[in-house]
């Protein structure tokens, strides 16, 4: 050998070798901290976990997890909440993740069964509402794309001396001896795979409802019912023929019930959905409706997911406690699902007017009209057109009227109200329009303001009809330095004795709020 290639070997050599002492700490490290849970070991170091990639890391706990498991559950990210620990006598696997649709149930499935060697005896399915619209959007990867990756030789070892493993190793690292995530994602897990939510106290709760259901509306998504999701779940079960399905609907906050089961089309999905289902799996555990749990906010993270806690008691309502009575949702079978999704409906109905119950007007008759300088009072003639000004058609306490600092309406309490809180109605009064019967009003506001809470201020369309009043609504999020727009709309019902449009504002305090209504169009 000549000294040129005995030269071009030690130089190889030690690159080889510098390369391994470099890989070494890197790969122990990243062994230590797993964070795409591809080993099974538990330490100080390890058990604050970072659900960044849920599909890559719950295919590798099932791969590499030697475990057999008598049943598995699928889901969103609404079932990730719910604890595999939590079922009694039955071992199961949570394959949960974001925004799972139906498309991906076979897959996952198939998969499962091969690494756990036999059928399994159970398959829960949480079912989400929002996963049967037609528009959806799916999952950029299909199932095949996680699993041939954790099959792919030298997965492991690659993955360890990866410096992009190093870098969510360094977060799970700094989270688990703090004890508590230094990242921001929606959720935590631990390394028994029971994913946590970050603290959430009222007002964050209150807030992320308000936004969730703000952005409802702003998107205005369309929504047509895809019968295919029935059809793919008939082939599911089909397929798995030695396997029982428990299925359930995933709960979400009345208020979301209430504002997306005003949508026409959403009704009626919803209820294709619940009698679909009920035909293809013949028991149905509905937790999607008027119940205890969705009365209760605090049972929720924002304003579709649950808490852990909530997810115990879901657990004990479809399996520890199943022939047991459940204060929240229903059960649907064949023989009463008909009657049950009237009588949902029907709550749902009678829900929305008690959601809204303190819109009932303050005082009909208006105490006095604002009419700013250079624009005419609202009239029949104009109601298409931008509708200023707004009267005042109740109020409880002082408030000051004035012009805006850019135009518009300013509306600020003066005192503090001792009878009760401080509340005011300002808008319309559409008696003496002419609207047929069965034509939609929409109402559009622009305001800004500085307020208690999300949801103090809303807006309104109700009609009265025999005495009683009818209501539209929708909680707006004003802001201090931009105006945001909002919109409700409502069909007006035929014989309305009294139509009234306009903004709602309760909890008012004198000491700093104020709101500013700077555009509203009636269509």
């Amino acid at each position: 050998m000549n000294v040129y290639k005995k030269w071009l070997l030690k130089v190889l050599a030690a690159f080889v070798i510098l390369g391994c002492l470099f890989a070494m700490p890197i790969a122990v490290f990243n062994y230590t901290a797993d964070p795409l849970w591809l080993f099974q070991h538990k330490n100080e170091w390890n058990d604050v976990q970072q659900g960044f990639n849920e599909r890559q890391q719950k295919v590798n706990k099932l791969k590499y997890g030697e475990e057999e498991y008598d049943a598995l559950l699928l889901g969103s990210s609404r079932s990730t909440y719910i604890n595999q620990h939590d079922f009694e006598d039955l071992k199961v696997f949570n394959f949960a993740v974001s925004s799972m649709y139906v498309e991906e149930y076979k897959g996952y499935i198939d998969y499962a069964k091969e690494i756990n060697g036999k059928p399994f005896e159970y398959i829960f399915l949480g079912l989400d509402f929002f996963a049967t619209n037609k528009y959806r959007e799916l999952a950029e990867e299909k199932p095949e794309f996680y699993t041939e990756q954790a099959d792919s030789y030298l997965y492991r070892v690659k993955s360890i001396a990866s410096f992009d493993t190093l870098k969510k190793s360094i977060s799970v690292y700094q989270s688990s001896k703090k004890n508590k995530p230094v990242f921001i994602d929606h959720r935590f897990y631990n390394r028994e795979n029971v994913a946590l939510p970050f603290p959430v106290d009222g007002q964050l709760r209150q807030a992320r409802i308000e936004t969730n259901i703000y952005q409802f509306f702003q998107n205005n998504e369309p929504y047509e019912y895809d019968p295919k999701v029935i059809e793919m779940l008939n082939q599911l079960k089909a397929e798995n023929p030695k396997t029982k399905f428990i299925v359930y609907t995933t709960p979400v906050t009345l208020p979301r019930l209430v504002i997306e089961m005003q949508n026409e089309e959403y009704l009626q999905g919803y209820e294709h959905w619940l009698m679909d289902l009920t035909e293809t799996f013949g028991t149905v555990h509905h937790f999607m409706d008027v119940n205890e749990m969705t009365r209760h906010l605090p049972n929720f993270i924002d304003s579709h997911h649950f808490t852990p806690d909530a997810g115990t008691k879901i657990v004990n309502s479809i399996w520890n406690e199943r022939s047991k009575y459940s204060d929240f949702g229903v059960t649907l079978k064949k023989d009463n699902a008909e009657a049950e999704v009237a009588k949902i409906k029907k709550e749902i109905k009678e829900a929305e007017i008690e959601t809204y119950d303190y819109l009932a007007p303050i005082g009909l008759e208006p105490s006095y009209s604002f009419v700013p300088p250079n624009i005419e009072p609202f009239s029949a003639e104009k109601w298409q057109n931008q509708v200023f000004p707004m009267e005042l058609l109740g109020k409880e306490g002082e408030f000051q009227v004035t012009e805006g600092s850019t135009g518009g309406m300013a509306l600020k309490p003066m005192s503090e109200n001792q009878v009760s809180q401080n509340a005011i109605q300002a808008g319309f009064s559409l008696n003496d329009m002419d609207i047929p019967a069965s034509e939609e009003v929409t109402f559009i506001v622009s305001l800004k303001g500085k307020t208690s809470n999300p949801g103090d201020v809303q807006l309104f369309i109700q009609d009265q009809v025999n005495g009683q009043w009818e209501r539209k609504a929708y909680n707006t999020i004003p802001a201090e330095e931009t105006s945001r727009s909002f919109k409700v709309s409502k069909t007006i019902r035929k014989g309305a004795e009294n139509v009234m449009v306009g903004i709602h504002w309760k909890n008012a305090d004198p000491e700093d709020q104020w709101i500013q209504i700077d555009a509203a169009d009636i269509y």
